[in-house]
């Protein structure tokens, strides 16, 4: 359920925290600061449909010839936040996955034809009381098994919204159609508001299929760990887990996020040095084994755009022993999305001009299948506009060495409307980019596409994708019902997702919402599909 702005106590909740030593306070709105950046909120948390425990193949769609397409079939009722995945080495089998709210759980897309016809069910969850969240799956060539990671956890609609038990689990496929129970991966503690929570969040998995690799095979996991006692936030630190046999077992979590005494000033509750205020990992596995993870931080006060607005960095650990160890953090780049930055929606979430979407600034990290040690992050942020003129825009920045030095951002996009949820991969044919984001285009209006920017930085091509415009301001779903925006969405998702097959051609699934509803004037909330 995604994305870098909720509250670690209530989702909707405003909880002051009390930093240690001398930097004072965080401020009140849940936005702001780390401690509003949890996913997990009443509008995204599903409709708790129950089935289980085993997945369900509910359909089947054939597509035509059309650029893009939905490959949901099952119901009138939104899916977003869409990953997607080939199995390696092939351009025949893919996975998408996505959030599903005609289910308790996550939603498979899978084709067995390179696109042409998809089956569409859910995965499995650990029980009937609990729901699905933040989908991502991955293809583990060695032992021959599709792996999915998943947040589970339990929502007491009749609680105030308060969310209980975080797990994070991973369920394996040997097909892509048959999902298996989950296995849990680390074990969720307490309710919000009780006086020890631990939440995990906002997970993601990498799977080193690089023959040659001496870690040929393993499976990385890494994830948010919010911590919180008597609902208060006290630190986010990034975990780490990985698996050799498959998904079937897991080492025990460990955080890697690190210290610094100069990148991370400010803290909550931590010792000094530590940086422990991050969400929105993702881990990159480069093709002679070495391993990246790149996170948003929120602690570099002195690059705050001004004091208490918690404006994010990306930092970077690696590894080179498989997980083993890892260096210290260190900056690829600071960014421009913190509290005075951006207009606030209807539920206290970070949004842009005309719209009541929550946003984020996070994109991800990945490395170049042809050039080894050659990595790339794309982010957004709103460095270009302000809070009551939003110009986000998508940028990227590269390393050369695997990580130990970044060089300075590289415009991908900065049309004057806004362009966000970035997401990049690397064609493993010519080693060129492609990036796919949500675009507003030329101004800020109602409507944005699905656009993807290919080539090498700065000569990047920018074709839109998506067949027809996304209306979030005349939704189905999410309703903000605020004065001038009633029928607008609050949410449809956290991220995008770009995968190339070994052929070459770039495989996208987005949330889009240009498909009418069966209320007239408004629009659905599916994931479409499109290859170029």
């Amino acid at each position: 359920m995604r994305t870098r702005l909720t509250a670690l106590a209530v989702a909707a909740a405003t909880v002051a925290l009390v930093a240690a030593g001398s930097s004072g306070a965080r401020p009140g709105l849940p936005e702001l600061g780390m401690a509003g950046k949890r996913s997990v909120t009443p509008e995204v948390a599903g409709y708790l449909k129950q089935h289980g425990p085993k997945s369900v193949v509910e359909c089947t769609k054939a597509l035509s010839a059309e650029p893009a397409q939905i490959i949901d079939c099952d119901t009138i009722l939104p899916n977003n936040e869409p990953d997607i995945e080939l199995k390696a080495g092939t351009t025949s089998t893919i996975v998408a996955s996505s959030n599903d709210y005609d289910s308790c759980c996550d939603a498979f897309n899978t084709s067995l034809d390179g696109g042409v016809t998809w089956a569409n069910g859910n995965m499995s969850r650990l029980d009937p009381r609990r729901t699905g969240s933040d989908p991502v799956t991955v293809y583990d060539a060695k032992h021959a098994v599709w792996l999915h990671s998943s947040l589970n956890y339990l929502f007491n609609n009749g609680g105030g919204g308060r969310v209980c038990d975080g797990d994070l689990v991973v369920s394996p496929s040997r097909d892509g159609l048959v999902w298996d129970r989950p296995t849990i991966v680390s074990d969720g503690v307490g309710c919000d508001t009780k006086p020890v929570e631990v939440f995990n969040d906002k997970e993601w998995i990498a799977v080193d299929n690089n023959v040659a690799s001496p870690y040929f095979g393993r499976a990385y996991l890494t994830w948010t760990a919010f911590f919180a006692l008597d609902g208060a936030y006290q630190r986010s630190p990034i975990l780490f887990s990985y698996s050799d046999d498959g998904g079937a077992t897991w080492s025990a979590p460990k955080e890697i996020s690190g210290t610094s005494a100069s990148l991370c000033e400010f803290q909550s509750s931590g010792a000094a040095g530590e940086c422990d205020e991050n969400q929105f990992s993702v881990p990159a596995v480069m093709p002679d084994g070495r391993l990246a993870v790149a996170f948003e931080n929120s602690q570099d006060q002195s690059s705050w755009s001004a004091a208490g607005d918690f404006d994010d960095q990306y930092l970077v650990v690696r590894s080179s022993n498989g997980g083993a160890s890892w260096s210290a953090p260190v900056k690829a780049v600071d960014l421009v999305d913190g509290a005075a930055d951006y207009p606030v929606n209807e539920d206290g979430r970070q949004s842009l001009s005309g719209y009541q979407l929550r946003v984020n600034s996070a994109g991800n990290i990945a490395a170049s299948p042809t050039q080894a040690g050659t990595l790339a992050i794309v982010f957004s942020d709103n460095r270009a506009g302000s809070a009551s003129a939003t110009n986000t825009n998508v940028y990227a920045v590269f390393s050369a060495n695997g990580g130990l030095t970044w060089g300075a951002p590289v415009a991908v996009d900065t049309s004057i409307g806004d362009q966000w949820f970035p997401w990049v991969d690397v064609n493993p044919k010519n080693g060129k980019l492609g990036i796919l984001y949500n675009d507003r285009g030329a101004s800020n209006g109602a409507l944005y596409n699905a656009t993807v920017a290919e080539g090498t930085p700065g000569s990047l091509v920018k074709t839109k994708v998506s067949a027809a415009p996304s209306n979030p301001t005349k939704s189905r779903f999410f309703k903000a019902a605020v004065a001038g925006c009633e029928t607008c969405a609050t949410f449809n998702g956290d991220y995008v997702n770009i995968a190339y097959g070994s052929n070459g051609k770039a495989n996208m699934v987005w949330t889009d919402m240009s498909k009418p509803s069966d209320v007239p004037g408004l629009f659905s909330q599916f994931v479409y599909y499109a290859q170029k």
